[in-house]
């Protein structure tokens, strides 16, 4: 009777992923915060920045949701793609940077009578709940607002001059130093009943999020 062959049998090998320390999980979460937000600012999806910065998708991935950390020659080809320091990706994304606007990205814009001119100083980002405008008005000028969104607040302060804030049946007088709070979400209008030009700063708060200035 001939004999069986003999089976060797392999035990399985398990891989254990490896496990990150509370220290290196808040460095890959900060990082994953970062790349996420300069991903979205820029408007890519993973695919996107797979393919321009030669990372794969699923690094990527991993990253933003802080399951990696990544080497510092990936963070090289991710700060390349987006033309940004490596160190940007060290900073603390909770904490708030200042943001320096130049001239030309808060640009004055002009009324069709020339009579009224504005501008934002402040980022025009989706999402905010916030901004604030300066506003000239020359003499005889007047400023037609349509309404903002429902729960929408304005407050208007006077720098210099007179102005006069018109809304519905009510006409509210305001000299230098003034300041008024009212609903925007009624059409209103600012008006120059002098010879002298007037100077106002406008903070608008919303209730949600408002992307673009009601102008």
């Amino acid at each position: 009777m001939s004999s069986q062959p003999s089976i060797s049998y392999i035990s399985p090998v398990v891989i254990q992923e490896e496990k990150i320390s509370s220290e290196e999980s808040s460095f890959a979460q900060n990082i994953g915060k970062v790349l996420r937000g300069l991903r979205k600012q820029r408007e890519l999806s993973l695919n996107d920045l797979a393919g321009l910065s030669g990372v794969s998708r699923s690094m990527l991935s991993q990253m933003e949701t802080g399951r990696s950390v990544p080497s510092v020659m990936v963070l090289c080809k991710i700060a390349r793609t987006f033309d940004v320091p490596i160190s940007t990706f060290l900073k603390n994304a909770n904490e708030v940077q200042p943001t320096l606007l130049s001239a030309e990205e808060t640009p004055l814009q002009i009324s069709a009578q020339g009579k009224c001119a504005w501008r934002q100083l402040t980022t025009n980002k989706g999402g905010n709940k916030m901004e604030f405008y300066e506003i000239t008005l020359s003499a005889g000028g007047i400023k037609t607002v349509e309404p903002y969104p429902p729960e929408t607040m304005a407050n208007l302060a006077v720098s210099s001059g007179t102005t006069i804030i018109a809304m519905r049946n009510f006409r509210y007088r305001l000299s230098e130093g003034d300041v008024l709070e009212f609903p925007a979400s009624v059409a209103h209008s600012y008006i120059n009943p002098e010879h002298e030009q007037a100077m106002l700063y406008l903070v608008l708060q919303f209730q949600h999020p408002f992307g673009t200035s009601n102008d």
